[in-house]
């Protein structure tokens, strides 16, 4: 089951985890549940993957590891090792809503929108609401093409307090379901309140680029690298936009006008 078997607790230490911290800081389940938040918000999906999956080696019962987890596959692209591990951590915490949010955005990505609603209604049936289930509410409604889910990506937004971050996952989600010209109102919005921030201008890229902007895709790209010269997906998607030849740059530029 490739990265689904990888994941199984062996004790080690992640590799490459280690960073510099003030102080003796003591590391538990919370030091690993942190520093995979912080991969997180800088798409550094593989390592957050690691840190999480260390954190629940100090303590299997606390559900934000586990929930990381998923999120972390669902960004890898790895859709049915996210519902596996979905499934795994609602054994722990039965109907935790955000992890039958997960699943729900795992069946929204693998094309099951019937499932990716009925979960999403669960998770919504559970007592309190998050951003996260907001989030994976709009997202599971923009898959069904069903109205409403830009209401639901604004709840998201306004519980976690207009959050960059949150903002630029509402783009991602956006951006995954082709719906473009939102996803860069989203990543813009974003940008605004975190304009240092690598990651944001990576997705602006993307959302350039989808729409035809090649020029500003690159010069959004460059921008990311010059603040982490070792922000590989933006390295990786400027060396794609830089391959493409004047006619390719031209078709893109017209096919975004109508997009």
């Amino acid at each position: 089951m490739g990265r689904f078997s990888n994941l199984e607790f062996d004790g080690h230490e992640p590799p490459g985890e280690e960073r510099s911290s003030a102080g003796q800081e003591i590391r538990d389940e919370g030091y690993y549940i942190h520093l995979g938040d912080q991969d997180h918000r800088s798409a550094r999906f593989e390592r957050g993957l690691r840190c999480y999956s260390r954190a629940l080696e100090f303590n299997a019962n606390v559900h934000a590891a586990w929930v990381g987890q998923v999120q972390m596959l669902i960004e890898l692209g790895e859709h049915n090792e996210a519902k596996l591990w979905s499934d795994k951590a609602l054994e722990v915490h039965r109907d935790h809503p955000e992890l039958l949010s997960g699943k729900a955005v795992a069946w929204a990505r693998l094309g099951d929108t019937d499932r990716s609603i009925q979960f999403s209604d669960a998770a919504l049936s559970q007592r309190g609401t998050t951003p996260l289930v907001w989030l994976s509410r709009g997202e599971a409604l923009m898959a069904g093409r069903q109205a409403n889910d830009e209401h639901c990506f604004e709840k998201a937004s306004a519980e976690s307090r207009h959050d960059w971050f949150m903002q630029l996952r509402i783009a991602r989600s956006c951006y995954w379901h082709r719906h473009f010209s939102r996803a860069m109102a989203w990543a813009t919005k974003s940008m605004k309140q975190e304009p240092g921030a690598p990651f944001v201008l990576h997705v602006l890229g993307d959302c350039q680029a989808a729409l035809g902007m090649q020029g500003s895709a690159e010069s959004s790209y460059r921008q990311a690298l010059s603040l982490d010269r070792d922000f590989e997906l933006s390295r990786a998607a400027l060396a794609a936009v830089e391959g493409q030849g004047p006619l390719a740059r031209a078709w893109a530029a017209l096919t975004g006008i109508f997009r």
